[in-house]
């Protein structure tokens, strides 16, 4: 299991920050084991496990008993063949278990090392919306990971209704945290969400952890392990994040609206909903512009059964920001930031061309209506050429955009399109 591998680059990389040649079993006994079970409240249950046998919350075990569960663990570490109440995320025990899919009769070469390191690689899984862990080889997010930890255990013992166990959860909030303050040490930080009587952690919205690694890495392209572990085990495999791609569209907002303060500088991660789930954009095998088409948008694209109409642009912020988020998304697939003026010059002709005439403004409209409605190059073609029987003052300008058009990718169209209608609806609502 992957788990194995990050755990075990955790270690060597906190050797090397610290100057010490800790084993993977002492790191396992000296910093893992301390915060995650050393305690009434755990920070993270792994089903059969030593930690959990005989556990009942109502009576939590105490130091004493918690000793005799890790000498249990280390006995069956040293005795046992791996499975996966002593190496998290490798097979069951038998053949009757729902994960026993995973057993094989070839002898693999895991060893003591590889069931400790498992533990501590379980302890950096970055947990988001749709149920998914992700594990990232980079050094900095695991020594952010691995601050996070105390922090973790902190907030679970200072308020007393939080429920424990959720560390990949609390991974996933941390890390978008730490990546968004670069004085995130100083910084309170208790992402607590109170229902009832009980408190717990809310799972981050994967778009905004991605947001935040393109900030802070806006030229790497990310390689992560996706996966969940519960009754049954799913691996996705490794999948890429295109965070150049991700910052674009980033930047692409920027360069539209601009930035001011950090207020509106995290505003395209707090309302930016995405069309997919995390599971099925990893199906393409990475993460990237694509994957991140903002939701309802589609309904808007030519082919998908929509009128030119679009739903009437609300005076409120949210609103607001949520069309920009298309705009920039639209023209960031475009890939030509100077398309949203030629955009915005066609949409102002359209909407002075429908209410300029003064006995056919029925005719007009719906001529715009037809051109905004074009299912191809060609019929925008040919229904531009119907406006500009009627409108010839605007005849060069309708001559170079026939130009720009007719070279313009095929898969590239509709996205234009769509800006057009944007821009219209937008100038229509303002009127």
């Amino acid at each position: 299991m992957y788990t194995s591998i990050t755990g075990k680059k955790l270690v060597a990389r906190w050797n090397e920050r610290n100057g010490t040649a800790l084993s993977l079993k002492e790191f396992f006994d000296e910093k893992f084991y301390p915060v995650f079970y050393d305690h009434e409240k755990y920070l993270q249950w792994i089903t059969n496990s030593p930690f959990v046998q005989g556990y009942r919350s109502a009576q939590p075990p105490d130091k004493s008993k918690r000793m005799e569960m890790l000498a249990e663990f280390h006995r069956k570490i040293v005795e046992q063949e791996p499975d996966a109440s002593i190496a998290v995320g490798f097979s069951a025990e038998g053949n009757e278990a729902t994960t026993s899919g995973q057993l094989t009769g070839i002898k693999l070469p895991f060893g003591e090392d590889d069931m400790y390191s498992s533990w501590i690689g379980s302890g950096l899984g970055v947990g988001v919306d749709g149920g998914l862990l992700l594990l990232f080889d980079e050094d900095e997010i695991l020594e952010l990971l691995y601050e996070g930890w105390s922090r973790y255990r902190s907030l679970v013992e200072e308020t007393p209704n939080l429920k424990g166990n959720q560390i990949n959860t609390w991974n996933g909030q941390w890390l978008t945290f730490a990546l968004g303050n670069n004085n995130y040490k100083s910084m309170p930080f208790a992402p607590v969400e109170l229902k009832k009587d009980t408190a717990s952690l809310p799972t981050v919205n994967w778009i905004k952890l991605l947001f935040r690694l393109a900030r802070r890495y806006p030229n790497k392209k990310l390689m992560t392990y996706v996966y969940s572990l519960g009754q049954t085990n799913t691996t996705v495999g490794f999948i890429q994040i295109n965070l150049p791609e991700l910052k674009r569209e980033i930047d692409m907002y920027v360069h539209l609206f601009g930035e001011i303060g950090s207020t509106h500088r995290k505003a395209i991660e707090e309302v930016y909903v995405t069309q997919f789930g995390f599971k099925t954009v990893c199906r393409n095998g990475s993460v990237g512009l694509k994957e991140i088409e903002p939701k309802q948008l589609r309904e808007y694209l030519p082919g998908h059964g929509k009128a030119a109409a679009f739903p009437k642009l609300k005076d409120d912020e949210k609103s607001i920001i949520n069309y920009n988020i298309y705009l920039s998304w639209v023209l960031c697939m475009l890939n030509n930031k100077s398309l949203i003026d030629v955009a915005g010059d066609l949409a102002r002709m359209l909407r002075d061309y429908e209410t300029g005439g003064a006995r056919s403004k029925t005719g007009r409209a719906n001529k715009v209506l037809a051109l905004l409605d074009a299912s191809s190059r060609r019929q925008f073609i040919e229904k531009l050429t119907d406006i500009l029987a009627d409108d010839a003052a605007n005849g060069e300008f309708f001559n170079a955009l026939v130009l720009e058009t007719d070279k313009m990718q095929a898969d590239k169209f509709p996205y234009f399109l769509t800006l057009i209608k944007f821009k219209y609806t937008f100038i229509k609502s303002k009127n």
